[in-house]
């Protein structure tokens, strides 16, 4: 009897190890428990920080080819900026989302670090959107009305003395460093839970339960 016990008590500490499901410990009861209650915490972040990236890109992209006036070097990197600041909070709510459909006993790295680089891109999402706003507000300190012969100012004109090209390269890697964070996310939970689990992600996962009420006593 004591054997089992201990057997029991052995599976129970690597099952812990394992999926840090230690409330009094980590704080959450497995990989699932934590990924819920993460999304809870910062799913209205997450979306207004998508929302305002979304509208200030495409505001952004409307102005790069319809304007007549300002900065185009620096609309695009505001651009670049906003997009950033849409993919990392969206992609972040979707992986969240993802895992918290995920088994309890899903094997789970420690929660300090998967908060602590997710706090690391929200930061960064965040700045990213006010680093875009501030190129914007520099566009309209440098937009100079000439003053014409007859004395009247003048349209401003467009100005192209900023190079465009990297800002398309950083938006690009943008969505690169995404959608290296989704294989890699992928990856690390499918190598250590085994791949017959991404079989069950993407046919559904089905559990079989009796319909009868277990407790039910009758009087």
């Amino acid at each position: 009897m004591q054997l089992k016990m201990l057997e029991k008590d052995v599976e129970d500490i690597k099952f812990y190890s394992h999926t840090q499901a230690v409330a009094n410990r980590t704080g959450y009861r497995g990989f699932a428990d934590w990924a819920e209650k993460t999304s809870r915490t910062h799913e209205h972040l997450l979306l207004t920080l998508g929302q305002v990236a979304f509208v200030g890109a495409s505001l952004t992209y409307g102005a790069i080819f319809g304007s007549s006036r300002g900065n185009i070097g620096l609309m695009c990197y505001a651009f670049a900026l906003f997009d950033c600041g849409f993919i990392v909070p969206t992609v972040a709510l979707a992986l969240l989302k993802w895992a918290s459909q995920q088994p309890k006993d899903a094997v789970f790295a420690s929660p300090q670090f998967w908060t602590l680089l997710l706090n690391i891109f929200l930061y960064g999402s965040v700045a990213a959107i006010g680093t875009a706003i501030c190129l914007l507000n520099i566009s309209l300190l440098l937009l100079h009305f000439s003053v014409g012969q007859n004395g009247q100012l003048a349209d401003a004109k467009l100005q192209f003395n900023v190079e465009p090209t990297p800002a398309g390269t950083l938006a690009l890697g943008c969505f690169g460093l995404a959608a290296v964070i989704v294989v890699v996310s992928g990856l690390s939970h499918y190598l250590a839970n085994g791949w017959d689990a991404m079989i069950k992600d993407f046919f559904g996962r089905r559990e079989c339960c009796g319909e009868g009420l277990p407790d039910y006593v009758p009087a």
